[in-house]
């Protein structure tokens, strides 16, 4: 009876101690940075479990998307002030070239931006491993992007500066000259006699 007791016993346990390897097998693995200034600060990084990084993912497409929308109405925005200057002005016909140049002067400073946010979402979303710091550094980047592209409410931006430089480049200047008459010299009583 106490040898089936005691086989019973060590089946079990090895059973439950299988269990917990694969389980332990299953957690994620922690990275962790020891910083070797004085403060000894220490991190944990954790990457992100599918669910997460789904999450993660998605935040970052979102604020990419977000800010791509921005740019194209930034564009919007500055080619219609550009249409308007030429239809206004009494020698439209003679500016269309212009025009054209403008629009693609416009386009040409919002595309590569757009391409290079792009670039990013989509490198972020083929990361292995990724920690909610990753998509801190990605959305930074975005709002470095913001910034840089549309200004910051004090400063302009490159397509705000670039939509000023076509604006004035195709502005008309009109040059009145005023060409004044002498009057015939008035007789006097004293011319008279």
């Amino acid at each position: 009876m106490f040898t089936i007791l005691t086989t019973w016993i060590s089946e079990r346990i090895i059973t439950v101690t299988a269990v917990s390897v694969l389980t332990v097998a299953a957690v994620p693995t922690t990275l962790i940075i020891v910083s070797h200034d004085d403060h000894n600060t220490v991190a944990v990084i954790q990457p992100a479990d599918e669910h997460s990084k789904i999450v993660l993912v998605s935040a970052v497409k979102k604020a990419g998307d977000d800010l791509i929308t921005k740019l194209n109405a930034t564009e919007s925005s500055c080619t219609t002030q550009v249409t308007q200057a030429v239809t206004t002005s009494k020698v439209a016909a003679k500016v269309q070239p212009q025009l054209a140049t403008a629009k693609s002067q416009i386009h040409g400073s919002v595309a590569p931006i757009v391409a290079a946010i792009k670039s990013d979402q989509a490198r972020f979303a083929k990361l292995k491993f990724m920690t909610p710091q990753d998509e801190e550094n990605e959305l930074a980047e975005f709002n470095t992007i913001a910034i840089i592209a549309l200004g910051d409410g004090h400063s302009t931006g490159t397509i705000t500066v670039t939509c000023q430089t076509v604006l004035i480049t195709i502005t008309e200047t009109i040059q009145i000259t005023v060409i004044q008459t002498t009057p015939a010299p008035c007789k006097t009583e004293a011319d008279a006699d």
